[in-house]
């Protein structure tokens, strides 16, 4: 579901699921409901010369539902080659 909206970082090499936290269930979801991922970038920090660290605070809708199905922080790890790490970084 991420990947497909996440933006594309041109210079990425690789990406590295780094795990959740906060990870919170909040109403179950029912057979046959659609469900709708929202992903919203809540932190990016350089880790070393190649690599970024970026925290996500994703929810997941179900549809006709007040409440979410998941609350969580998702953290990666995006890894890239430092020579086309932009200026002033």
């Amino acid at each position: 579901m991420n990947y497909d909206c996440l933006p594309k970082i041109r210079e990425q090499t690789m990406g590295i699921n780094y795990g959740f936290n906060k990870v919170r269930f909040m109403t179950p979801v029912k057979c046959g409901k659609r469900i709708r991922g929202h992903f919203v970038l809540s932190e990016g920090r350089l880790r070393g010369a190649g690599m970024m660290m970026t925290a996500y605070d994703v929810s997941i809708e179900i549809e006709g539902e007040r409440k979410p199905a998941l609350t969580a922080t998702w953290m990666t790890i995006i890894q890239f080659d430092p020579k086309d790490r932009p200026e002033g970084m």
